[in-house]
């Protein structure tokens, strides 16, 4: 008896849950999970669209940034109004958000700086991931590497000596960027001193002679030797060249090695300091000339402190 009333109990329990159940509540709560569903698949298609059509002229971290951004305001405004139609009181959520993003405002002052600031960056499109950049910080400190990922909160660089460096993004709106890879082709700017007894025409002409005999060294733009200034005991010129961006580095390091040969075979000398030493061999009268003039420094010192 004890045994076949235990089934019994269970039925009746469960006859009773489902009776006392609403189903006007479980018909709203339905139309909540069905908007929510809708809404997920919908702002999927959107957002997919969107970035198939107008967004492949963007970059890849631009076409994520307006993939996310289209995909949650469209599900959210679904979540919104599936929870208004299931009777959820969307002040009280509201209320407790604001408060709460009052509280993280004030605690993380600055990690919201970093994130608009990466989102003015990611929508700016100044750089992208594989572009060479070069960023100069407020005390000074000079940095440059390659861009291998660009987040809402900061910039990473791998310098050239295979430094890993994590930058903020709002250094980076502060600071002049310099893009350094952002163009195929670069300009190779060297500073050269030669005699003033030089002749700037035949120099003009060996660098010239040197930077078309160099195959990585681009015909156009052409290569150009300007005289900048007068130094103390030199003539300054700028030999100006372009090359491709991928053979920067290359053409650097050969191009010196190369103006060095061919001055040496024209017999261009570049000025370096040099000191000389004169002996002025003593006489009995420099020797008296020598008193007169320490008595007179030494009277001027005297004068001085006085």
């Amino acid at each position: 008896m004890l045994s076949s009333s235990i089934p019994k109990d269970i039925a009746d329990s469960l006859k009773g849950i489902f009776t006392n159940i609403n189903t006007e509540r479980l018909s709203e709560l339905l139309v909540a999970l069905s908007l929510c569903l809708v809404g997920f698949v919908l702002a999927r298609i959107i957002s997919n669209t969107f970035i198939r059509t107008i967004g492949s002229r963007f970059n890849a971290h631009q076409r994520l940034v307006w993939r996310r951004g289209i995909f949650y305001f469209i599900f959210m405004l679904f979540v919104v109004t599936g929870l208004k139609e299931a009777g959820f009181k969307l002040s009280v959520f509201l209320g407790a958000a604001g408060i709460l993003t009052v509280a993280l405002g004030f605690a993380s002052q600055t990690s919201a700086t970093n994130l608009i600031s990466g989102l003015f960056l990611i929508g700016e499109g100044s750089f992208e991931i594989g572009d060479t950049i070069q960023i100069t910080l407020i005390r000074g400190h000079t940095i440059e590497g390659e861009v291998i990922s660009i987040d809402l909160l900061s910039v990473k660089l791998l310098t050239w000596d295979n430094v890993y460096v994590r930058l903020p993004n709002e250094q980076l709106i502060r600071a002049p960027v310099h893009n350094l890879s952002k163009f195929p082709i670069r300009r190779i700017p060297i500073t050269l001193a030669i005699n003033f007894n030089e002749d700037i025409n035949k120099v003009r002409a060996v660098l010239l002679e040197v930077a078309n005999d160099y195959p990585l060294v681009l015909a156009d733009p052409k290569p150009r030797v300007s005289v900048t200034a007068f130094g103390e005991s030199s003539i300054e010129l700028l030999f100006a060249l372009w090359c491709q961006q991928k053979n920067f580095m290359q053409v650097k390091d050969e191009i010196h090695e190369r103006i060095r040969n061919r001055f040496v075979e024209n017999q261009i000398e570049i000025p370096v300091p040099k000191i000389g030493f004169v002996d002025r061999g003593t006489t009995p009268n420099s020797a008296v000339e020598q008193d007169n003039l320490d008595h007179y420094a030494n009277a001027q010192d005297l004068k001085q402190e006085k």
